[in-house]
């Protein structure tokens, strides 16, 4: 890690505890996490079977509003580090670090120079501004996995269409990592299959016949698993009820969220004001002190590629009727990344230019430790102040959980 941005991912840091660990690590979850949870630790205690995964006696006795990935890792976490809520709590850190690292890693390949790889920590903060995206991360929602696997799908993508480094193994695991993101949450973690196809019409450096076979090896690989696994009788029959439970219900009778197919869009542009604001002030900014110059070639084709990859995971979005604002977690990434990248030649520059023996330097590292030490002081605080919702359920639930015998 260069240095002079050692600071700034300190800063980064401080906004992670404040605004994801602070609520991730205390009691208390949305509903739909606290489901996922639940399932997955049944899962670990040998209640329900993968494919038929089991929420409780009463309600859901065989759970199949979502593919079964994310119940069998979160059963994993569960056995080993045992039955209790801290697990969950690991679980959800997990998938935000690994995000996090992933993102970096797409960042730094699918750039050349090293200057503007140092500043990797650009589409991360970017991607915390957004309210959404912390908020999901704080309440397991299966958006965040989803969007992790398809991370990994398009940084090894990249790695094969940029790097040109052992293109057929790096499109295998791209493909692999879709099958991933797809048994998490279902088609909509598919999105990814575009990007060879807008790398090819954004760039025009791989010829027609390449970008056809590179998609056609992407597809295949992902058909053919879901040709295989669907022989067998389980998976089968899971993947049925799943159509049934779920899927023809999201488009024929949807479940009590918004139903305004353009209520996505407009949640886009809500979730993203504070991105639209940092960029803005940035360009003005510039702008005013006479430091903005024309945007290489280069870095103006990359930005617009990660807003038509992010297109191609929204624009799906609109077919249902069923409309959550958690839904655009998997593609908020990539609005980050496109944002980040149109700047990132000025704040590369900049940084590289800073005197680390300069007085200024030397007191805004002394802020962000300050800074530091406070966000995980307040954040160590609040997870020790009790849940942080449904606390008289809660209290109930502990209360009678010492009388009343596991199970």
């Amino acid at each position: 890690m260069n240095k002079r941005n050692l600071s700034i991912w300190l800063f980064i840091i401080a906004l992670i505890f404040i605004l994801i660990i602070r609520d991730l690590f205390r009691i208390g979850m949305f509903m739909d996490g606290m489901i996922y949870t639940s399932v997955g630790k049944n899962l670990a205690n040998d209640i329900g079977t993968f494919w038929q995964p089991h929420f409780s006696k009463t309600l859901m006795p065989s759970y199949h509003e979502q593919p079964p990935l994310m119940f069998g890792i979160v059963s994993i976490f569960f056995k080993l580090f045992g039955n209790n809520h801290h697990t969950e709590h690991i679980y959800g850190l997990t998938v935000l670090l690994l995000t996090i690292f992933l993102i970096h890693k797409l960042w730094t390949t699918i750039f050349t120079d090293q200057a503007e790889k140092t500043v990797s920590w650009l589409p991360v903060l970017f991607l915390l501004a957004i309210p959404v995206c912390f908020w999901s991360y704080a309440n397991n929602m299966e958006e965040p996995l989803m969007g992790m696997f398809d991370l990994a799908s398009l940084f090894f993508i990249f790695k094969a269409l940029i790097q040109k480094k052992k293109i057929y193994l790096n499109l295998i695991l791209g493909a692999i990592m879709l099958i991933a993101a797809s048994m998490c949450k279902g088609a909509q973690g598919l999105f990814p299959l575009a990007a060879v196809f807008l790398y090819w019409a954004v760039f025009q450096n791989i010829s027609f016949g390449k970008m056809f076979t590179y998609s056609v090896v992407l597809v295949g690989i992902v058909v053919g698993f879901y040709g295989i696994i669907l022989l067998n009788e389980e998976a089968s029959k899971s993947y049925e009820m799943y159509f049934f439970n779920r899927i023809y219900v999201t488009f024929n009778n949807p479940a009590n969220t918004h139903t305004d197919r353009i209520y996505i869009v407009k949640q886009l542009f809500s979730e993203l004001i504070p991105v639209f604001v940092l960029t803005v002030g940035t360009f003005l900014f510039l702008r005013i002190k006479k430091r903005w110059s024309a945007t290489p070639s280069y870095i103006s084709k990359t930005s617009l590629l990660f807003f038509l990859i992010a297109l191609s995971g929204t624009l799906p979005l609109l077919l249902t009727i069923e409309q959550s604002g958690y839904y655009l977690v998997t593609v908020m990434p990539y609005y980050a990344i496109g944002f980040s990248i149109y700047f990132s030649p000025f704040f590369s520059k900049y940084t590289a230019k800073v005197d680390m023996q300069s007085k200024i330097f030397k007191r805004w590292r002394i802020a962000v430790s300050l800074i530091l030490i406070c966000s995980v002081t307040f954040s160590m605080a609040n997870i020790f102040s009790g849940p942080k919702r449904d606390v008289e359920k809660l209290q109930d639930i502990f209360y009678t959980g010492k009388i009343i015998q596991e199970g």
